[in-house]
């Protein structure tokens, strides 16, 4: 669950030098992304330590980093960098100033760091980042799959966003969005969601709905437009075979777009109750097939490229990127 404290004690005080204890924080939150503390906090900078869980995105900013160095310093843990597809280890620094675009960090093992920056954006990601945690916790509550496959989506759908160089706006919305984007389902009953072997028609056509259903959750819990189009649109094919409105080519948005791909891909390599994992290679080739009809070109290359990166790399032949 979220967890927001606040508890503040400066234990000395002196002339302008002051120390606080060191258990002590003006405010944490703990969502399943893991637990963030506001450390340090003034007009002109804001020091915060990030406990992240495996599976999870650091995104950094171009408006976070206007006229002013921020600083990123890995204390345990291992990231994978994005935008040149190399890993980060417990050790590194990392400094950023005058971003012209977006830079993303995967969270490949379970990582602690401080970040020290000259903005105060802190508390406003914060609060929108626990009202898209709190819908995922729902989510978990229902059917875990769906909570490892919405991870799964966002992470990849950010990685796609950031080598396309998308506005910042728009990997923030995807990165939010693909944690989000099967929310629906928590009205889709049970046993239909989890049935064993074939859905009937009138089954599959409940299903489908999920996407309505999704749009409707996030605009009643977030108001956020931005997030529920791509919610809404996440099962949308360029060639109009989609659901649930039948868009075609520009209609679908390259957030929805990005999403599509990254939601079929995660979809086929995993385990569920009505079918078998299929290999990393078989699910990229059965994107490829159908690239540039269902699919956009660039997004089914550009995770190709990411996926067949991290799996060489690993030197893993494993279903999971």
């Amino acid at each position: 669950m979220i967890k927001m404290e606040k508890g503040f004690r400066l234990v000395m005080q002196m002339n302008g030098f002051n120390i606080y204890n060191n258990e002590d924080n003006i405010v944490s939150y703990e969502n399943n992304a893991g637990i963030f503390r506001l450390l340090v906090e003034d007009e002109d900078i804001e020091v915060f330590e990030s406990n992240i869980n495996a599976g999870k995105s650091i995104i950094c900013q171009p408006y976070e980093s206007k006229d002013a160095i921020n600083v990123l310093i890995i204390l345990e843990g291992k990231l994978f960098y994005t935008n040149e597809r190399k890993y980060v280890e417990a050790g590194s620094r990392i400094t950023f100033k005058n971003l012209k675009e977006t830079h993303h960090l995967s969270v490949i093992e379970k990582t602690k760091l401080i970040m020290i920056r000259n903005s105060k954006h802190f508390t406003s990601q914060a609060s929108r980042t626990d009202k898209v945690y709190d819908l995922i916790h729902q989510i978990q509550e229902k059917d875990n799959y769906t909570e490892d496959h919405c991870n799964n989506t966002g992470n990849l759908a950010v990685q796609i966003a950031t080598m396309m160089k998308l506005s910042e706006t728009q990997i923030e919305n995807i990165l939010h969005a693909g944690k989000i984007h099967d929310v629906g389902k928590l009205e889709i009953p049970e046993d239909i969601l989890n049935k064993p072997n074939k859905l009937t028609s009138e089954e599959y056509e409940l299903i489908k709905k999920h996407s309505q259903y999704g749009y409707d959750i996030v605009m009643k819990e977030t108001n956020d437009l931005s997030l529920a189009k791509i919610v809404l649109d996440h099962h949308e094919r360029l060639d109009g075979s989609g659901y649930p409105n039948g868009l075609k080519g520009d209609e679908v948005s390259i957030e929805s777009r990005i999403m599509a791909v990254v939601d079929s891909f995660d979809a086929m390599i995993s385990n569920r109750p009505y079918k078998k994992p299929i290999s990393v290679h078989s699910a990229l080739e059965d994107l490829r097939k159908h690239s540039g009809t269902w699919y956009d070109d660039q997004v089914v290359s550009i995770l190709t490229d990411i996926i067949n990166f991290t799996v060489n790399s690993s030197n893993l032949d494993t279903k999971k990127p």
